[in-house]
This record gives structure tokens, C-alpha cells and sequence, in this order.
């Protein structure tokens, strides 16, 4: 590919030396005839060679875009797997501190599986002082499939709510957080009950509409009320 490159752009060169030569009355020699004596290049020909140039240095152009594209890209995954890779040290003390809080024989690849789903010792322990006590590995792994931290537990709880793990991924599943939980108990709704917090979170009622129905009446309105209020003005 090069040496066909390389003979295509002196061929090329040669012409444009030749068209700098003024007058018919040059002798030229060219291998195989291509040219006569005290005659210029013909222009069909130029034409022709240039194209030939033209093509020949985009096809190599493009076999080098190709191949230091591959390379990079082979360059990016090396990095990616070795900026992935699990510290050693970390997995050591994550089986540890599991160990010692009854997961007991766990093999490094299900350490780094557990991680790959967000568990970590940390969460497990603060779950664990939360009350959850006997997780099994695939509930902890449930929890955090469903986005549910160990914050928002104990959040919950702080807020007056006994929750199972089972309500915990429910809430979470219906985009209830502690943050608008927190929110409605402090305009007035301290018994708002789990599955009130996930109708209103369902129907999209927000906190600005509770906070201007509440402002706006001289009694707190109810859930119910609420929901109705946020329907009718859609």
C-alpha cells in the first residue's frame, strides 16, 4: 500500500514539474509511451493520475483511521479493566467484616459481585444496626436494586415508621423519599400512613400543592381532598 502510494504522488509530482516547463520543444521519455516528445501532458491523463492519487491516499488514509481507531479503542478497555479492577486490600476487609456479621464463606467473586450491586460491608452493617439483623445476601442485594440506602432507612424510622424490607422497596419503587415524606409531616401530616405516601407520590401530587391547599384553608385538608384537588386541576 505504501510503495503504490509512494509511486502514484511522484507520478503526480512529475506531471506538475512538467507543466512548469514552458513550450512544446522539451523532449520527455516516459516508461511505456505515455508521453511523446515536445508534447505536454495530456489533461485527460493528469485527470486520471490524479484521481488514482486521490483514491490510493484515501483507502491508506483510511486503513490507518481504521487501525489506530482499533488500537484506542483496545487502549480505552485495558484502562477501563484495570480502573474496575477490585482492590485487594478492600475485598479482604469487606470478606472480613461480612464474615464476622454472619456471611460466612463468601468467595471473592461473590464479594465482587455483591459491589457490582452497590452491597457493601458498610451498608450491610448500618442495616444491621438499623435492625435488619438477618438479611440474606439477596435481600441486601434487592435493596439496592431498588435504590434503597441505608439513609432513607433510617430516615424512615427516625420519622416514626416501622418498615419491613418488603416496604422499604415498595416506597422506593413508587419514588417516595424520606425528603417528601419529611415535608408533608411537617405541614401537618405526622400520621401519613405508607400507602398514602405512595397514592399521592402515584397521582404526582407535589409539595407546593399541599403547602397552598394548606395555606388556603382554615382546616387541613385530607389525603383524599388533596388528591382530588391535584386531579381536577390537571
Amino acid at each position: 500500500m505504501g510503495a503504490k502510494f509512494n509511486k502514484l504522488k511522484e507520478e503526480l509530482k512529475s506531471l506538475e514539474r512538467d507543466e512548469l516547463i514552458s513550450g512544446p520543444v522539451i523532449s520527455k521519455k516516459r516508461s511505456g509511451g505515455l508521453f511523446r516528445a515536445g508534447l505536454s501532458s495530456p489533461k485527460w491523463l493528469k485527470g486520471i493520475l490524479f484521481a488514482g492519487f486521490l483514491a490510493a491516499f484515501l483507502l491508506y488514509a483510511g486503513f490507518n483511521y481504521i487501525g489506530s481507531s482499533q488500537s484506542l479503542d483496545h487502549s480505552v478497555s485495558s484502562v477501563e479493566n484495570w480502573v474496575n479492577q477490585p482492590d485487594e486490600d478492600l475485598l479482604t476487609g469487606m470478606g472480613n467484616w461480612m464474615n464476622d456479621m454472619g456471611y460466612k464463606n463468601l468467595s471473592r467473586q461473590d464479594l465482587i459481585d455483591l459491589r457490582k450491586e452497590g452491597v457493601t460491608a458498610t451498608f450491610t452493617s448500618r442495616m444491621h444496626d438499623l435492625g435488619y439483623a438477618n438479611l440474606t445476601l439477596d435481600q441486601l442485594v434487592k435493596l439496592r436494586q431498588n435504590d434503597v440506602s441505608s439513609t432513607f432507612a433510617a430516615m424512615m424510622k427516625e420519622l416514626g415508621y416501622d418498615l419491613s424490607i418488603d416496604d422499604l422497596i415498595e416506597l422506593r419503587q413508587h419514588d417516595v423519599t424520606a425528603y417528601y415524606t419529611s415535608n408533608l409531616h411537617d405541614l401537618g401530616y405526622k400520621d401519613i400512613t405508607k400507602e398514602e405516601l405512595i397514592r399521592l407520590k402515584d397521582t404526582g401530587v407535589s409539595i407546593t400543592e399541599v403547602k397552598k391547599l394548606v395555606n388556603d384553608n382554615k382546616t387541613r385538608p385530607s389525603i383524599d381532598e388533596i388528591i382530588r384537588y391535584h386531579i381536577s386541576h390537571q
